[in-house]
């Protein structure tokens, strides 16, 4: 293929292989756009490498030595992105080319607007969250003391502005991964969509939450398969988020408010473990020691930034 295609769909994996096969099959089903699929496939152990070059093989897999996480893996993705749109698909989402269509044709309608979510379900319709509003200090404390519910930010219901959109199906135009690079690879799972967010929004570009497709996402399947360690890292990369972009003093409050919803949590796990019913103490207890070392803070401030640069001249195709 010596042309660039309208859309790049970078895929992710990590030991999910039927769902992989599954999106793929899809993608591969009668395309409405000239389009590539690439797979990073995040060092796993269930065959998804081979198993997608065997049963497709127009789709460039991408296997990496480690599993570097999610933003590690989407820029991977990236150095060998060629499409004018930039798609991020998890594999527990389902996307038919109805849907694709209709949501890359709407984006192509908004010329001044850098990133796109679409509306998202789950299996049974049920509309899930996928757009918020900017992640602020002051909502650590109400969501420690079980009152985040309570201050809720409403989803929209038509075409709106918003300040981040959900990473499992997330469209971005190239052009702005060229002006402001890629995800930080510091984050190993979550808020590395928000912090792209942020980065777009603060260079005056537009993020925009658009109903004319919708998506149906699973959710979780990949990270119940490492339940501590995703855990543990979104609280980390809360932090990290926080540090980047509300500096020490302000994360240190957070974690404070982290400690107290992890300490309340984890007393109302031990009281249900005493009546038979626990299951989670453990996944808190962890999460708590981690948050509670001696100069936590301050390392992930100290962390440098490890944000992809996204060339300007579209890569060769190489398989």
């Amino acid at each position: 293929m010596n042309h660039a295609p309208v859309l790049s769909i970078v895929i992710v994996n990590w030991n999910t292989r039927e769902l992989l096969l599954a999106v793929l099959a899809r993608l591969f089903d009668h395309p409405r756009l000239s389009f590539e699929v690439l797979v990073v496939d995040n060092q796993s152990s269930d065959g998804s490498a081979e198993a997608a070059r065997a049963g497709f093989p127009a789709a460039i897999v991408l296997p990496q030595p480690v599993n570097g996480g999610f933003a590690y893996g989407v820029n991977r993705g990236l150095e060998r992105a060629r499409g004018a749109w930039i798609l991020l698909l998890n594999t527990d989402a389902e996307a038919s080319w109805d849907e694709l269509e209709k949501f890359v044709n709407a984006a192509e309608r908004e010329p001044a607007v850098a990133i796109f979510g679409p509306r998202i379900t789950d299996q049974h319709g049920t509309l899930q969250v996928s757009s918020w509003r900017a992640h602020r200090p002051g909502d650590y404390l109400p969501n420690a003391l079980f009152l985040g519910r309570c201050r809720g930010h409403a989803q929209p219901t038509r075409a709106a502005d918003v300040d981040c959109v959900s990473g499992c199906v997330f469209l971005v135009r190239r052009g702005v991964l060229c002006e402001v690079g890629g995800l930080d690879e510091r984050f190993w799972m979550y808020f590395e969509e928000a912090d792209l967010c942020e980065r777009v929004r603060r260079r005056g570009h537009r993020v925009r939450w658009l109903p004319d497709a919708t998506f149906v996402h699973a959710g979780g399947l990949s990270a119940a398969q490492s339940a501590e360690r995703t855990f543990t890292a979104f609280r980390e990369s809360c932090l990290l988020y926080h540090a980047a972009w509300h500096g020490r003093l302000r994360t240190e409050w957070i974690r404070a408010c982290l400690v107290l919803g992890l300490t309340l949590r984890l007393v109302a796990w031990l009281l249900l473990a005493m009546a038979g019913r626990g299951g989670r103490a453990r996944l808190h207890w962890r999460a708590l020691c981690r948050l509670l070392r001696p100069g936590y803070v301050g390392e992930l401030c100290r962390r440098p930034r490890q944000v992809l640069t996204v060339p300007q001249v579209l890569p060769l195709v190489v398989r």
